[in-house]
């Protein structure tokens, strides 16, 4: 998961033009995951324009037809624009698991083209997929970039889960059948690939800093005793989450005084003493 060095901009998030993308595996509408990707990224600040701003829009409803109380500071020229427009498209996937001639006919027919060619001419289990993003400024309608995303696996197992960066504080609550199915672990490392790709473009993260591998510090640092990890850089900041010893840590290089601002290797991040941090070997 790549994070960002500044914030680029507010967006909302909005779906390809063609559903079939993501229905035809049974993963639901991919804004559900990129939302997920861009929160933890820290690389823009989200608007809801959907589900959300429905919701917000019935409870501005009740303010005018029925009143609100004293001081609930609900009113006009309160909402945020967004800068830009997030758009996200699977352009194929391949689930044939079983590497059957029938399989790879059926997948070929559904893709199309030249990908769905190649596909019903081999007999594979080789599990992929090609996603697209592309970035909108909402005040020229330009398109500042597109970016393709791609992943594959020839084993389809995952053995334990996908370990941290689906289960404790990763993609976990992700849902639509992006967490727990094959293909849709396979389509959300190929939008982390595409996301990468795009903030490294805007200027979000070093070059060469993208991914979940490439993203991680040179130098790791573990905890030396219990640990807290703590939204701000204050003895007084709420919690994110116990340290036990022996924890590593890979600090983003934001500090203040004796303060680091730290990742876990469940992309946590948060605030922690350095006193109680000494580097890993």
């Amino acid at each position: 998961m790549p994070h960002c060095v500044r914030v680029l901009g507010t967006t909302s998030i909005a779906d390809g033009d063609d559903p079939t993308g993501w229905t035809q595996f049974q993963l639901a509408a991919p804004s559900k995951l990129l939302k997920v990707l861009v929160q933890r990224s820290g690389c823009f600040k989200l608007v809801d324009r959907g589900a959300g701003l429905i919701a917000a829009e019935k409870e501005r409803d009740i303010g005018g037809n029925l009143g609100l109380q004293r001081h609930s500071n609900v009113g006009q020229g309160q909402v945020k624009a967004a800068d830009y427009v997030l758009v996200a498209e699977v352009q194929a996937a391949n689930h044939n698991s079983q590497g059957s001639g029938m399989a790879a006919g059926i997948a070929g027919g559904l893709l199309g083209g030249a990908f769905g060619g190649l596909v019903g001419g081999i007999r594979s289990k080789k599990l992929e997929a090609n996603t697209v993003l592309s970035l909108t400024n909402v005040r020229t309608t330009e398109t500042l970039a597109t970016t393709e995303g791609y992943a594959a696996k020839n084993d389809i197992s995952f053995g334990g889960g996908g370990g941290g960066f689906w289960g404790g504080g990763g993609l976990a609550a992700v849902g639509g059948g992006y967490d727990n199915t094959d293909i849709g672990r396979i389509v959300t490392l190929a939008f982390v690939d595409a996301y990468s790709k795009l903030v490294v473009q805007l200027g979000g993260i070093q070059e060469g800093s993208a991914g979940t591998a490439e993203a991680a510090p040179s130098k790791t640092f573990v905890t030396t005793a219990p640990a807290t990890l703590r939204k701000t850089p204050a003895a007084s900041g709420s919690v994110v989450r116990a340290l036990p010893p022996g924890s590593t840590v890979y600090p983003t290089g934001n500090k203040d005084g004796m303060w680091w601002e730290v990742a876990d290797e469940n992309d946590n991040v948060g605030w922690v003493l350095n006193s109680k941090l000494e580097p890993g070997r």
